[in-house]
């Protein structure tokens, strides 16, 4: 077994890798152990996802939806006073509307105490043209693809031979070839998307979903399906992500939206333009 990434054996790995990291919501989408090794899983948790949780706009969102880390912790949320002083705002996992205030010193309690008045400052979306939130969405849209294609036999020796695919695979590991892999970043939703099932009798919340998407037909070179532009599409509270996995081109996918009312795959029937990429 050979690692996705670095292409070295990875057989004796041990740890299992979420395609999203667990403290943004993710329990269930997990890559076996060995699909990605040990030193690779270690770069992208210390190196990206722990600097992209850290952001102003991902802690701020955290917070706001009440999602902790691994550990059960939500992050704080930066605040202040009526005086510019300032403070942080610890909520409860409890979900009971309760929140704590910690503060510095005894005149910035004299200012909450008098004023009883708090500001929190509202971040509404990640920074675009960011070399990180490349790095992460690159990061993601591999794996979301390895998973994909995990049903087929012999996929791994396929995906790690395949060289359309090593131009962002260097780039999300190495940094190399590209100054920047671009993106596209717009809100297609709340932040807190919360629907009642029926059939489980419970409240849902959804927090993360993903799918591919190919806008033009694919060539047939020697029983082989070839195409020019891969996207994939993730959407995380509300905030889509895309990014192009065989090339660092967004024309064709910006030129869809425009074709197609700037619709989101993700809110579209699956049979329009959701591929199966049973390639």
């Amino acid at each position: 077994m050979k690692c996705i990434f670095c292409k070295k054996d990875s057989s004796n790995s041990k740890s299992v890798e979420h395609i999203i990291p667990e403290s943004l919501g993710n329990k269930r989408n997990i890559l076996a152990k060995g699909v990605v090794c040990d030193s690779c899983n270690n770069y992208f948790g210390n190196k990206i996802e722990k600097k992209i949780l850290d952001m102003p706009y991902f802690k701020s969102l955290r917070g706001r939806v009440l999602i902790g880390n691994k550990k059960g912790k939500i992050p704080r949320i930066s605040g202040f006073t009526k005086n510019k002083e300032d403070v942080e705002i610890a909520f409860s996992l409890n979900r009971d509307n309760t929140f704590e205030v910690i503060y510095k010193d005894e005149k910035t309690l004299e200012t909450l105490l008098s004023h009883n008045e708090l500001y929190v400052p509202f971040i509404p979306e990640p920074p675009q043209n960011d070399l990180l939130i490349s790095k992460f969405i690159g990061k993601i849209a591999l794996e979301a693809f390895a998973q994909r294609l995990s049903s087929l036999e012999d996929w791994q020796i396929d995906f790690v031979e395949h060289k359309e695919l090593d131009e962002l695979r260097n780039f999300v590991r190495y940094g190399k070839g590209y100054p920047i892999w671009p993106y596209f970043v717009r809100r297609i939703d709340s932040e807190n998307q919360i629907k009642y099932d029926k059939q489980s009798n419970k409240f849902l919340e959804k927090l993360n979903e993903y799918d591919f998407f190919i806008p033009d037909s694919s060539d047939i070179d020697e029983g082989i399906h070839r195409v020019d532009n891969l996207y994939f599409v993730m959407a995380i509270m509300g905030i889509e992500y895309t990014i192009n996995l065989t090339n660092a081109g967004l024309n064709r996918y910006i030129n869809w939206l425009s074709e197609y009312q700037n619709k989101s795959i993700l809110q579209m029937e699956k049979f329009e333009f959701h591929s199966n990429l049973n390639l």
